[in-house]
């Protein structure tokens, strides 16, 4: 049940306004915070794709060329009347189903694969920028005057990357971003140490 923050009487979910105070949730407090969506790389996904299409396509064409045979009578297969009938439209079925899923998963693995390469020229045109462009003198430089620990640092110059990386890359995937400010963060950072 939520709490008034003016007079800390709780009141009915479902309500925004305390019945006692008049006081209530502002908006900021209402909205829940939504969790961050975690990146999945496209050429992971092509990966899985791939293996997973190669995979339903060599068991379903290896069960319908054994179905086969086994109609046929080549497979020594021993099966009495309606029970042959069903036992092979049955299997006949799943490992149909099978290669269409191969199909499937190799049509995605080529999407995801051409994805990838987009992905990985993104990738490659955003890190050289920041090589050439983000600086950790000019980064700290905005950070407050005050004494940070190396964990409010960390997090404060990954907000402070992230914004310069947007106003200049518009319209990228926030969880793409964060995966990218992650991998180059100790080269900026640990680069300019060197110097």
């Amino acid at each position: 049940m939520p709490w008034c923050p003016k007079c800390g009487i709780e009141y009915k979910e479902g309500t925004t306004v305390c019945g006692k105070c008049g006081g209530g949730l502002t908006e900021e407090e209402e909205t829940p915070i939504a969790p961050a969506a975690l990146y999945e790389d496209s050429a992971e996904k092509a990966a899985d794709n791939k293996s997973s299409g190669c995979m339903l396509l060599a068991v379903g064409v290896l069960g319908l060329a054994a179905v086969i045979l086994g109609i046929t009578g080549v497979l020594p297969l021993r099966l009495n009347g309606s029970m042959k009938y069903m036992t092979y439209g049955v299997m006949s079925a799943l490992f149909l189903l099978f290669v269409v899923m191969g199909v499937i998963s190799m049509r995605s693995y080529r999407f995801f694969a051409q994805k990838a390469k987009s992905e990985n020229s993104l990738r490659s045109t955003i890190k050289k920028w920041c090589l050439e462009n983000l600086k950790t003198g000019e980064i700290d430089g905005e950070l407050d005057g005050e004494e940070l620990s190396e964990e409010e640092k960390y997090f404060k110059r990954t907000f402070l990357v992230k914004q310069k990386i947007s106003r200049q890359f518009l319209n990228l995937d926030e969880s793409f971003l964060d995966n990218f400010v992650d991998e180059i963060y100790d080269t900026i950072f640990k680069k300019e140490r060197k110097e």
